[in-house]
């Protein structure tokens, strides 16, 4: 720590960035190692990452990248496109599934810390990218089959084009504004109409540009929506041949219906959000508290105004437009935070962390309670470690170890050591802490890895049954995450639809095996398995 400490106060606060740089870079690739690491332990998490996943999985196998659903489906293929070439490429599996993401979520870091250098010292910007990767929410999200992070890298890239662009040569300036455009028309590929929302709250930062005036970047931002409309064109076009206007009213009848926008929402909508956020952007929250007088300050106290007024948009006016339009929407999910949080995290640079020294009074006894919660969640995992396999316990309890060791240096160095740790080094510790007990956790199987027990069942009739399986009467979770693990499925209306002719394995629902027994005497089913 005293290294870190010497580390963060003379080489990191030199005029160069290439420190911080290596750094980081350094640990996106130690993050990207534990991340993949004993992939036996991890399974699909129900029940949208199924959905995800099997969709890629029928895309990979059918060939079919345009239109590939028997009848209209509800979104675009963007996401089913990232997943499914990824599964092409390295075979199906989980982590295939989830690389994409993956992907998405270190270059979302990246256009994040760069983006943060343009207003901020580099270790302000380096914390605030650690307080980024460390929030469960993001953490989760990163390895997780699905559309959001590769909506938040969209999201992140058409800001970074935006604020870089002020600065740049002609020439720069033009690829940086096609690039902007075609990162907007990409995020309504990937996510479809939500890509709205996340549009319309970086409309005050637009405003807050300059340049957006120039008949320039009108042309050169048209231009770019053009390029980077062209597979979203392709595949409606596809869809319409195939389905007729069905396939195109689909896309907009779910996003009405799922939207439901009333006024009533918005008052039931914000406290669920609200507390949702403090919640999943832990331990952020505990940095921001003490500070926010000063950060009321600093709102209008930025040397450069230009940069104030952009800042302010990206920081206060982004978050404040989205999950106001967010709260009108009658569907609730938290993920739909997820392309808020990295703005939210810019506040935390915004700070000024890391240069004032003061008594860190809430931090330091945040440490001391952090300590104790270390210790409880090693002693729970030692009296579980029988329930766990030795790679699984191993991973997770040495990871809270060391997270129990760091948070009780940095609370001895302050309040009984004579050389107190420095602010970085203090939040430093926290942040690596609870970032190396979620990902060995998470990477272990221990957390967000509740079908574990399907994919071993799958992975038993793919070894047995080398013919047809038939999957009848399963609730619709292990259904969809049977026909990702299983080589060949077919789901069954009815036992009835079984001719006697045919061959092959059924997986059906315990509550059904008498049913099952019955109808299936004669039958030329190989094996039976029930779920």
């Amino acid at each position: 720590m005293q290294l870190i400490n010497k580390l963060s106060m003379r080489s990191l606060l030199k005029k160069n960035t290439i420190n911080v740089h290596i750094f980081l870079l350094s640990l996106l690739i130690f993050i990207v190692f534990i991340s993949f690491m004993w992939p036996d332990t991890q399974s699909l998490i129900a029940h949208d990452e199924g959905l995800y996943a099997r969709r890629a999985k029928l895309i990979s196998d059918s060939g079919d990248w345009l239109s590939p659903f028997a009848s209209p489906h509800h979104k675009t293929v963007g996401s089913y496109w990232a997943i499914a070439i990824s599964l092409k490429i390295f075979g199906i599996s989980d982590w295939a599934s989830r690389l994409p993401s993956i992907v998405a979520g270190y270059i979302a870091i990246l256009l994040f810390y760069f983006t943060s250098l343009r207003y901020f010292k580099p270790l302000n910007s380096l914390v605030a990218s650690l307080a980024l990767i460390a929030m469960p929410i993001y953490f989760q999200s990163l390895r997780t089959a699905g559309p959001d992070m590769i909506l938040i890298a969209l999201i992140m890239a058409q800001v970074y084009f935006l604020t870089s662009a002020k600065d740049a040569s002609r020439r720069v300036f033009r690829w940086k504004i096609l690039g902007f455009g075609a990162c907007v028309a990409m995020s309504f590929f990937v996510r479809s109409l939500v890509a709205l929302i996340p549009l319309l709250s970086l409309f005050p930062l637009i405003l807050a540009l300059q340049y957006v005036r120039s008949t320039q970047f009108w042309i050169w931002a048209i231009s770019g929506l053009f390029l980077g409309s062209i597979p979203l064109i392709f595949n409606l076009l596809s869809v319409f041949e195939d389905h007729g206007y069905s396939g195109l009213v689909s896309l907009v009848s779910f996003a009405s219906r799922k939207a439901d926008v009333t006024e009533s929402n918005l008052f039931s909508s914000l406290p669920f959000y609200f507390t949702r956020l403090v919640l999943l952007t832990f331990p952020a929250f505990v940095f921001l508290l003490p500070r926010m007088q000063s950060f009321g300050k600093r709102l209008f106290s930025d040397k450069a105004c230009g940069l104030r007024i952009e800042l302010n948009a990206l920081t206060i006016l982004f978050p404040l437009i989205y999950i106001i339009v967010l709260s009108f929407i009658g569907t609730r999910h938290y993920h739909y935070l997820l392309p808020l949080v990295p703005l939210l995290a810019l506040n935390i640079a915004r700070m000024d962390l890391i240069f004032k020294r003061g008594t860190f009074k809430l931090e330091t006894s945040f440490a001391g309670v952090m300590f104790v919660l270390y210790m409880l969640g090693a002693c729970a995992l030692y009296f579980k470690r029988d329930d766990l396999l030795d790679a699984s316990f191993y991973t997770g309890f040495f990871a809270v170890i060391l997270s129990s060791i760091l948070c009780f240096y940095a609370f001895y160095s302050r309040v009984f050591s004579r050389r107190q740790l420095s602010p970085f080094a203090l939040i430093f510790a926290f942040l690596m802490a609870q970032y190396l007990t979620i990902s060995a956790l998470s990477a272990s199987g221990i957390i967000w890895s509740t079908n574990k027990e399907l994919k071993a069942l799958a992975s038993t009739v793919n070894g047995e049954c080398k013919s047809g399986v038939y999957l009848y009467g399963l609730p619709s979770k292990d259904e969809t995450i049977l026909q990702f693990y299983l080589d060949h499925s077919y789901v069954l209306p009815s036992l009835g639809g079984l001719s006697a002719e045919h061959g092959g394995c059924l997986v059906a629902v315990e509550s059904s095996k008498k049913q099952v027994l019955e109808v299936l005497s004669g039958h030329k089913i190989s094996n039976l398995y029930f779920r």
